[in-house]
């Protein structure tokens, strides 16, 4: 149904961006919480005009913007992140040289092009979400304006982004050329038609697939991460390790899973993808092995874990990739924020041997530090075990067993660095004297929240499950 509704909780979005900007350029105060204040609240109105769109099938620009049951449920956990990023980075931006108003427009303007890229069928439209979303993000990257790694991370993060964006583009040309069509509908009746131009449709579609591996961090194109998650503010790593990962996923998703039900799941894009998701889990988890710098251990683990969800494109499995996103989003904000916990004014502990007897001297972000990286690793009864367990068994049942071999061997190699850090908190001396900023309630509510969802969904999923179920059958 065409509605004017479709494109409100959109507008809320950026209208809330441009208001902050515009504060902040005229205002001038020292204290940015109004702004974080200002930001929480458009996303509150965001997810009640999403909540209410729920069911509604609603669509604008003749279909070009599409609230289905699956973009809403994205738009769902993008809030959620977003809000759980602002609220770890009130205390942070004042604390470590990041002062700046900006990084709350950024956000909502980065939030802005993660929704247009789940609402829409169209490359068109997806191609501009992920430039509004990828110009944002240089920004925030670069947000520690006297940091030189902030700032190198910033610039390569924009080299390799536009490198990625030109293979895009590049792509989605050739797939114009041949198919005469740039909707997901459109190019999968292209190749179901089998034409004799069908190869270099394939061309096309391996270059737009090779567009987004660079943005998902997929090996080898994967070379931008661990310097961008090691130089930007750590919240906003936070925020690079799900936003775009998950948005990119979502588009994969929508364009895979009927090109593989039209009978392409043995062909050589199929393969390729096989071999680049069994690379990427083995490359991710054997290179963090050897990472001392927590962050760029996490950008590590982050590359192998979008080697696991690629499993589940692969899979044609929806409500396991969605499960999967739900489920890493709290684990991964909470990670960073432990780290986050464990920092004071001007410094921040991102060094394995800073963690040492962190556990005893302060025990309440210590244990719970503890369960997310369990849940990382893949124990149970965290939700890090139920995620690959559904994936997993979902690629089994689709004839990917040696795949998912090589992913459970993968997952074994991870449980030494991740358990590497618990032992580091409750088994060595410390190396140095580390003190940290106690007071930061916003921080710690985000870590109760992050905690609970870990525990919560790996004990009882069932309520979101049925969410997703829903909202599975729009994505496919």
């Amino acid at each position: 149904m065409n509605s004017f509704g479709a494109v409100v909780p959109l507008l809320v979005v950026v209208g809330a961006a441009l208001i902050v900007f515009l504060l902040e350029a005229f205002l001038k105060k020292e204290n940015k919480n109004y702004l974080a204040y200002l930001s929480l609240l458009a996303l509150i109105g965001c997810g009640i005009l999403s909540a209410n769109a729920w069911n509604g099938g609603l669509t604008y620009f003749d279909g070009m913007l599409r609230l289905d049951n699956a973009a809403l449920f994205l738009t769902f956990l993008f809030l959620i992140a977003v809000a759980f990023v602002i609220l770890i980075g009130m205390k942070y931006i004042s604390l470590q040289d990041a002062n700046h108003g900006e990084f709350y427009g950024l956000l909502l303007l980065a939030l802005s092009g993660l929704m247009i890229m789940v609402s829409s069928t169209h490359f068109i439209v997806i191609f501009l979400g992920l430039e509004v979303l990828s110009v944002s993000s240089y920004s925030l990257a670069g947000l520690k304006r006297k940091d030189d790694k902030s700032s190198e991370s910033a610039v390569k993060y924009f080299l390799m982004g536009s490198f990625a964006s030109a293979f895009l583009v590049f792509g989605l040309a050739i797939l114009f050329g041949t198919a005469q069509a740039l909707d997901i509908p459109g190019l999968v009746d292209f190749f179901k038609a089998g034409p004799d131009n069908q190869v270099l449709g394939v061309v096309g579609l391996g270059l737009v697939l090779v567009g987004f591996a660079f943005k998902i961090a997929i090996v080898p194109f994967h070379m931008w991460a661990p310097d961008v998650y090691e130089g930007a503010p750590t919240p906003v790593t936070a925020f690079f390790s799900i936003g775009p990962k998950a948005a990119g996923f979502a588009v994969l998703i929508r364009l895979l899973a009927p090109y593989w039900n039209a009978g392409f799941r043995s062909g050589k894009l199929f393969g390729f993808l096989w071999a680049l998701a069994a690379l990427t889990m083995l490359a991710g988890n054997l290179i963090a092995l050897r990472q001392n710098n927590i962050k760029r251990m996490f950008a590590y683990s982050s590359i192998a874990y979008a080697g696991y969800m690629l499993i589940a494109v692969l899979a044609g499995d929806g409500a396991g990739l969605l499960f999967f996103l739900t489920i890493y989003m709290f684990m991964s904000i909470g990670a960073f924020g432990s780290l986050i916990a464990l920092s004071r004014k001007g410094r921040e502990y991102n060094e394995l041997g800073d963690f040492a007897g962190v556990g005893f001297k302060y025990p309440w972000i210590g244990a719970i530090f503890a369960v997310f990286l369990l849940s990382l690793a893949g124990f149970p009864p965290t939700a890090g075990f139920l995620a690959k367990f559904y994936v997993f068994v979902a690629a089994v049942n689709q004839g990917l067993t040696p795949l998912v071999l090589i992913a459970v061997l993968a997952s074994l190699i991870s449980v030494y660095y991740y358990l590497r850090i618990i032992v580091y908190m409750y088994m060595r001396e410390p190396e140095r004297e580390v003190s940290i900023e106690m007071e930061n309630p916003a921080l710690y509510l985000v870590l109760f929240l992050c905690l609970y969802g870990v525990l919560q969904l790996g004990l009882f999923p069932g309520n979101v499950l049925y969410l997703i179920k829903q909202a599975v059958a729009a994505l496919l």
